[in-house]
């Protein structure tokens, strides 16, 4: 009488007797003793617990043994580590849009006329898109002496957020830029110890919920309507286009899209088979247009901001603004 005992018991036993023998002397073994084995499925079956089969070879084995065990099958006590993000949820419907601030180097100028045109039009909320301060003494590059230090960013940061409320009552959003996550990767990377501090999360070293400011994080998209709202950075990699970055965040986001980041004013619209139409925008910068470490910077970037007008089915209107000569535009 055949002896029926667990086919992958058998298998996994040979293996483990015999680690070095080749896959086909091992099968003949394992034939000699259970005769009603077949030595080719048997084979592929060694050759699959040693890894040496592809994914093809893998599926062929289980098609022709039915009595295959894949080692998968069964549970999997082990939960994943949950990495994802969830998008934000934007309830307002006529934010002023500012980015690219990069306080202490901003244009109070700029600011200013963003502030001004956003009061006389009527907004209901100002998102502040990444890039608010500009965290330099925690960035890679090589320092200027007399920078000024990651704590007088904020003092600036907390003080700018007090001028804005003395002329405005409306909710102000703030949303992480590749700028602000730099005092993150800062402590992880010469401190990974203090890391798991709450102090040092963006949101409590800002202390925005003392300041009443809703946090969106670095890696979060704001869905207003129809429309979504990123800083830029987000898609790991430049949004450069040879024709302008809204080409090039059209490329990547394939839906309509404003994002910051570039410094530089541009639109793209485009449908698709479907006679969907969608936009994209980026929004100019309210910084120092001619920095040390490019002081040319102007031939590219631009000041400016957005006015978005977001109806109740979601449909959108962006007033994407420049700023020249001190006039919007």
């Amino acid at each position: 009488m055949a002896n029926t005992a667990p086919y992958v018991e058998i298998v996994k036993e040979h293996l483990t007797l015999f680690p070095d023998a080749p896959s086909r002397t091992i099968a003949k073994m394992i034939v000699e003793k259970y005769p009603h084995f077949n030595v080719e499925n048997v084979r592929r079956s060694i050759r699959y617990y040693r890894g040496n089969n592809g994914i093809k070879s893998k599926e062929k084995a289980m098609r022709n043994n039915p009595q295959f065990i894949r080692p998968w099958d069964g549970n999997f006590a082990v939960k994943p580590v949950n990495i994802s993000t969830e998008d934000y949820i934007f309830n307002q419907s006529k934010p002023l849009i500012l980015s690219d601030i990069h306080l202490p180097y901003h244009d109070i100028d700029a600011i200013s006329v963003a502030l001004e045109k956003g009061y006389k039009d009527g907004i209901d909320s100002i998102y502040l898109n990444g890039d608010i301060l500009d965290f330099y003494q925690a960035s890679r590059f090589t320092k200027d002496g007399g920078a000024m230090s990651v704590k007088e960013e904020r003092d600036m940061f907390w003080e700018f957020i007090g001028w804005i409320k003395s002329n405005f009552s409306v909710p102000i959003y703030f949303k992480a830029g590749n700028h602000e996550e730099r005092l993150e990767k800062y402590v992880n990377e010469k401190s990974p110890e203090l890391a798991q501090l709450p102090e040092l999360n963006l949101k409590n070293f800002l202390k925005l919920d003392e300041h009443k400011i809703t946090y969106i994080e670095g890696r979060q998209k704001a869905i207003m309507g129809k429309l979504i709202v990123v800083h830029g950075h987000e898609f790991g990699e430049s949004i450069f286009s040879p024709v302008n970055p809204a080409r090039g965040l059209f490329l990547r986001a394939k839906s309509s899209t404003l994002a910051g980041h570039n410094h530089q004013t541009s639109e793209h619209h485009e449908n698709n088979l479907r006679n969907d139409s969608m936009a994209c925008f980026s929004t100019g910068c309210l910084c120092q247009l001619t920095p040390k470490y490019r002081p040319f910077a102007y031939t590219k970037w631009n000041h400016g901001f957005g006015i978005v007008e977001i109806d109740g089915d979601g449909s959108f209107e962006v007033n994407n603004y420049r700023i020249i000569d001190g006039k919007v535009r």
